[in-house]
């Protein structure tokens, strides 16, 4: 039919067609429909009947014993679903000693649906059902000659919602959160189309690596006088006593800033103390990696002109605005050894007399900028849902006589197999029951399929959701990078996309936790 357009109508066709590439790839999934999964094991199903096949459970799964080809055990799903609203089928199971079938069974006991040659090794397997039969109950078929047995743990269908669900992270998590935030590194914050994408989803961003100690000290110091460091703007504190300064790097910073500012998006400075990427030269004597450990008082000045000259070269800089927070300092509860528990000691419990030192330093400074009102100073770790109480018992501490920190960090590097929703909103709970603001921010979700992170991840953000709406000072949410492939955590598929303009599952599901909580997309 196009052969027989004239010139003109197949331009302006072929403009259209562009402009709609670049508005969907902008905007993904803005009218996708929802996907919701429903997840059965075996005690929530039940037996049907069998032949040649026996079987036992246990915690949710069934081990089934076949004793030949075509051996058949079904069982009853506890409600019926309709087929033509289900996108896929996710048998998780084991087959040690022989191939095995899973099938899906209408309710007038046909079958529906079928997927052959599931082999030893495999733990999940995931199918289009390609039906739109009403399905209430599946079979499992041994395919091998032998006899032998297999262990299948649970299926999950992701279903499809007939409403759709609009908007996109910006438009909603980042309206009645404030932030709707990402970690990036400073190339992908640089690439045009990477920025335009970013910002149709978040507008507070992460830098992954290039705010932290290791990128602003280099692995190697750089040595300049006090004179030297004070004209460059350095803040030289009275306890300093060296003769010498390491040269701080700020040109990536600074040009982050600058993309931020031209760009509309807010920027959480991440980190200021922490036990990794810290160079061991900044602890020992000469700022040399052969030199010995200082003394405490001798460090304490090194922290403090670190954090200040730091802080002092943001806010007088034209683009300072932009940063609203602070990792101050970093999994404190979970540190190694380190230049500072070298220095410091390694059994400082929930007292670490330098890590109240530094919130105080970086209090100083906003106290000096008159911004203690309007940026935080946050406290960040890992695996919070296991340390919840000595978090809260070491922010007490810092806190103990002048409030300096402002702020709690859930970093949560969560797994659909753990922790539990319950446990990680307990956690959640116990944080925003302090008074304090909290943040999520370092997110993903590691998981075995995607429609096994779409189902958690709908339970934890209307878990989150609960707790927000019973008054919880819940500010954030940042996810800890853009999509899968570039993820530290890749094999794991653990993010909402599985490339720049490709939303997953999980994505659907994040938005209508949203909307199901009660919530209106902006």
């Amino acid at each position: 039919m196009l052969q027989k357009w004239n010139d003109k109508q197949k331009k302006f066709l072929g403009f259209t067609l562009a402009l709609l590439m670049v508005l969907t790839a902008a905007i993904p999934s803005s009218m996708a429909h929802a996907a919701t999964t429903k997840t059965y094991n075996f005690n929530t199903m039940t037996y049907q009947s069998a032949w040649g096949a026996t079987y036992s459970i246990s915690n949710g799964s069934a081990t089934i014993n076949f004793s030949g080809q075509y051996r058949e055990i079904k069982f009853n799903l506890p409600e019926t679903l309709d087929m033509s609203k289900c996108t896929s089928v996710t048998f998780n199971a084991s087959s040690p000693n022989g191939q095995t079938a899973f099938k899906l069974y209408d309710t007038a006991g046909s079958q529906a649906a079928v997927n052959y040659n599931f082999k030893a090794g495999t733990s999940d397997v995931s199918f289009a059902p390609n039906t739109t039969a009403m399905v209430n109950s599946i079979g499992i078929m041994a395919q091998d000659t032998n006899s032998y047995s297999a262990v299948v743990n649970r299926v999950t269908f992701t279903m499809t919602d007939s409403t759709p669900v609009t908007g996109t992270l910006l438009s909603t998590y980042g309206v009645e959160l404030s932030h709707s935030g990402v970690a990036v590194n400073s190339n992908q914050l640089r690439d045009t189309q990477t920025l335009t994408t970013m910002k149709t989803q978040y507008n507070s961003i992460t830098m992954e690596n290039e705010m932290k100690p290791d990128s602003i000290l280099g692995s190697s110091p750089k040595l300049i006088s006090v004179s030297q460091a004070q004209n460059s703007g350095y803040y030289i504190p009275s306890g300093y006593t060296e003769s010498t300064v390491p040269s701080l790097n700020f040109g990536t910073v600074d040009s982050v800033l600058q993309i931020c500012y031209n760009n509309g998006l807010k920027l959480r400075a991440h980190t200021l103390v922490w036990h990794g990427q810290t160079p061991d030269w900044f602890f020992r004597t000469g700022y040399s990696s052969s030199g010995s450990y200082v003394s405490q008082a001798v460090m304490n000045a090194r922290m403090e002109l670190y954090i200040k000259s730091f802080m002092n070269h943001v806010y007088t800089g034209n683009y300072g605005s932009v940063v609203y927070a602070w990792d101050v300092v970093n999994e404190y509860l979970h540190a190694g050894p380190s230049g500072w528990s070298s220095i410091y000691g390694s059994n400082l419990g929930t007292t670490p007399s330098y890590v109240k030192n530094a919130f105080q330093y970086a209090h100083d400074t906003l106290s000096y900028f008159g911004l203690t009102d309007s940026v935080a100073l946050f406290y960040n770790d890992y695996n919070e849902y296991e340390v919840t109480d000595n978090m809260i018992a070491l922010v007490n501490f810092i806190n103990s006589g002048t409030k300096l920190c402002t702020g709690i960090g859930m970093q949560s590097h969560l797994s659909t197999s753990y922790p539990s929703v319950t446990s990680y909103k307990a956690a959640l709970q116990k944080f925003v029951n302090t008074g304090l603001e909290v943040q999520i921010t370092e997110l993903d979700v590691g998981n075995s399929s995607d429609s096994a992170q779409a189902s958690y991840v709908y339970d934890l953000f209307s878990a989150i959701f609960s707790v927000k709406k019973a008054g919880g000072n819940i500010t954030g949410i940042t996810w800890w990078g853009l999509y899968d492939s570039v993820s530290w955590r890749s094999s794991n598929k653990p993010l909402l996309f599985s490339s720049l303009n490709t939303p997953k599952a999980s994505y659907n599901s994040v938005l209508k936790a949203y909307t199901d909580a009660g919530y209106t997309v902006h």
